[in-house]
């Protein structure tokens, strides 16, 4: 936003959705103060009015993939999040998915504050931000097929590598922040050919981070909640026919919490307020 160098340099990877990147952006915008940053969008071969939107935009940096942009839009996230990073020049850096709201003021410095304690904290952020009922959690664990079908191959067609991932609890990169200067010292990506094949962007970062000697900070779900909400699977709510979910009831699911989410005063107050799309000058005068 400001000339000078920002502390924290934030990436957005982006495809067609003008409907979730406005209200992103805007509530970056809107809630966040005092703090000199940078908003790195990096559009992943968008064709319709969304590019558009962003190129208005003369306070964030867009960065456009066009034809070059992976098929694989996992891939594509991921790498977005790399060449993000590569042009990005703040001492931290953030990935941030566009279904993502900002919702309290105070949202940067929570997360700049272990950071700046903590010389070897090198990632904060959160799990998923959901809170589920116990009981769902219990009826999910026991209807869980995946378990059964992976000891089925293990056991019946020799597969060893037929086993579920183990996962370590970490920030997700929905919105997680991360110490720019070993990312650049170490080389690391978040998408690391090979190595990490199945983990998250967020997942990746980490493990290798982990490997370096550096640890992360990860805030409860309840308290992350306060100041973001994260709608995920929210680009394949809006597109189904280009980027459905493979099961038809957490795509239902998906567009059901869109709906509610598009009914909520913030949002709807982000939509008409356009002011938040010009530039600090435009906005004095």
């Amino acid at each position: 936003m400001a000339e000078k160098k920002p502390l924290v340099s934030i990436c957005i990877p982006h495809w067609q959705v003008k409907e979730l990147v406005m209200p992103c952006l805007r509530a970056i915008r809107k809630f966040t103060q005092n703090i000199p940053i940078e908003v790195i969008v990096v559009d992943n071969g968008s064709k319709d009015e969304s590019l558009s939107y962003l190129r208005s935009l003369s306070w964030i940096k867009l960065i456009e993939r066009g034809e070059k942009t992976p098929v694989n839009w996992v891939e594509a996230l991921m790498t977005a999040m790399d060449m993000g990073f590569a042009h990005s020049r703040g001492e931290y850096f953030i990935t941030m998915h566009i279904d993502t709201l900002i919702k309290h003021p105070g949202w940067l410095e929570r997360l700049l504050s272990p950071m700046e304690s903590d010389p070897k904290c090198a990632a904060v952020g959160a799990w998923k931000l959901e809170l589920r009922h116990p009981v769902y959690e219990f009826t999910k664990k026991i209807t869980d097929t995946k378990k059964a079908k992976l000891w089925l191959r293990r056991n019946l067609l020799g597969d060893s590598k037929a086993r579920q991932l183990k996962r370590e609890l970490c920030p997700r990169d929905y919105c997680a922040m991360y110490r720019s200067e070993p990312i650049r010292r170490l080389g690391l990506r978040f998408r690391e050919e090979g190595r990490w094949k199945g983990y998250t962007a967020g997942e990746q970062m980490y493990y290798q981070l982990k490997e370096n000697g550096y640890h992360a900070t990860v805030i409860d779900t309840a308290e992350m909640m306060k100041y973001m909400e994260h709608l995920a699977h929210a680009t394949a709510g809006m597109r189904p026919k280009q980027r459905h979910l493979n099961h038809r009831r957490a795509q239902k699911k998906t567009e059901r919490k869109l709906r509610s989410f598009f009914n909520k005063p913030l949002i709807k107050e982000l939509i008409e307020d356009d002011s938040l799309d010009r530039d600090l000058v435009e906005t004095a005068v």
